[in-house]
């Protein structure tokens, strides 16, 4: 088959994530694979196909989409579907293509979708990452029925009306896009989880080396979050927690990455005095893997958002065999599927002094802590490899195609 992937995700040339481990498994799988994405360049590109691990990528200029006002994002990702359609036209001109892979977001490429699939008569399977225009709503950006909301529901509408199927990150997922959607056909939704090429080779050695490197004691359980630092996290409570376990010296807390929270977090450490947290914007990827691997705990917060959350950073956090702790509302799956495969607890994010004593709980409990990290690494390999999301999505195409 030959298989279109669209994207405003895909990383730079030598980088992974869960889209190049999918499509790779793809290209393994002996399909042919294009993928059109962007970059963020000011100045005009080429927009030239390179050849990436088997895959053609094709970058097109979006504009800035991250990192930048509202109205400039909404500018780019307004052109950005006639873009990829002229790349498209240009590049790709003799393939025909079997099969539409996207991803949300964006939710804006909904008129895209509808022409590809009218033009190659293909099917189209929507990965469903984020629910806009609801995540606009719940951080604040606009609000509900506003003529924003109105204007990219509709375009939220015409993306699951010309999906032939929408994979969902997790059951409730999936019943949340039924409940709010009730002309969505019930068969046409299913769960296709986040997913990841597992890695068999995890170098656990040199933990003591790493945690001196950057100041993180050898007799602490160390408590990880990092990735995307976001308004949705509710990172506050989780700075309360690390400011009354500051003279608890079991428990120390690594967190990090980019997003537009960092500052805040940078802010409020300062406001008391603190020895048992690391704070970094960027690490090397040697190091930072290194460090997940001498780190005992990953941490899940979720709190702002309505709609259900699944965050990649659960899978890194099961692919290194650590434990989880999350800290949740009420409007995901992610703590009970945890709590119900024995590989870690769930609290209520909110509730301090649950969430301090689950702490607790894990700082003065390792083997408990290898147990739940060992059922942590099988969930992933029962469920969430990239050979489970291939089949989830080819099982609705195997008998169509032959390649």
């Amino acid at each position: 088959m030959n298989i279109l992937f669209i994207t405003i995700a895909w990383p730079k040339s030598g980088e992974r994530n869960l889209y190049t481990d999918l499509m790779d498994e793809f290209v393994l799988q002996k399909h042919n694979v294009y993928v059109i994405g962007t970059q963020y360049d000011e100045l005009p590109s080429d927009n030239e196909i390179k050849d990436e691990n088997g895959i053609k990528v094709l970058r097109i200029n979006s504009g800035k989409i991250r990192k930048t006002s509202h109205l400039r994002k909404l500018f780019s990702l307004l052109t950005l579907g006639n873009k990829m359609l002229r790349g498209i036209e240009k590049h790709f001109p003799d393939i025909v293509f079997n099969l539409i892979i996207s991803p949300t977001p964006p939710i804006t490429l909904s008129t895209l979708y509808k022409k590809l699939k009218h033009k190659y008569n293909a099917r189209f399977y929507l990965l469903l990452k984020d629910i806009w225009p609801q995540g606009s709503v719940d951080h604040g950006v606009f609000s509900r029925y506003s003529i924003p909301w109105l204007f990219f529901r509709q375009h939220e509408i015409r993306t699951y009306k010309t999906a032939d199927y929408i994979g969902c990150m997790s059951p409730l997922g999936a019943e949340y896009i039924l409940s709010k959607n009730t002309y969505i056909a019930r068969n046409k939704v299913e769960v296709c989880p986040n997913c990841i090429q597992l890695n068999n080779n995890i170098d656990e050695n040199g933990g003591e080396k790493i945690r001196a490197k950057y100041g993180i004691p050898a007799d602490a359980c160390v408590f990880i979050f990092s990735g995307n630092l976001g308004i949705g996290h509710g990172l506050g409570f989780l700075v309360e927690a690390i400011k009354q376990l500051a003279d608890y010296p079991k428990a120390f807390f690594v967190i990090g990455g980019s997003g537009t929270h960092f500052r805040f977090l940078e802010d409020k450490l300062k406001e008391f005095p603190h020895k048992n947290v690391f704070l970094y914007n960027w690490l090397p990827s040697d190091d930072f893997n290194q460090i997940l691997a001498a780190c005992d705990v990953g941490l899940i917060l979720l709190y702002k958002y309505t709609v259900p959350q699944f965050p990649s950073r659960l899978l890194s956090y099961m692919e290194y065999s650590k434990p989880i702790l999350c800290a949740v509302n009420q409007y995901t799956d992610i703590g009970t599927i945890v709590e119900n495969h024995g590989c870690g607890c769930s609290t209520i994010h909110g509730n301090i002094n649950e969430f301090i004593s689950a702490i607790k709980y894990f700082s003065e409990n390792k083997s408990e802590r290898q147990r739940m990290g060992k059922n942590a690494r099988k969930l992933l390999i029962d469920n969430y490899t990239v050979v489970h999301g291939y089949k989830i999505i080819m099982n609705h195409f195997k008998n169509q195609y032959i390649h």
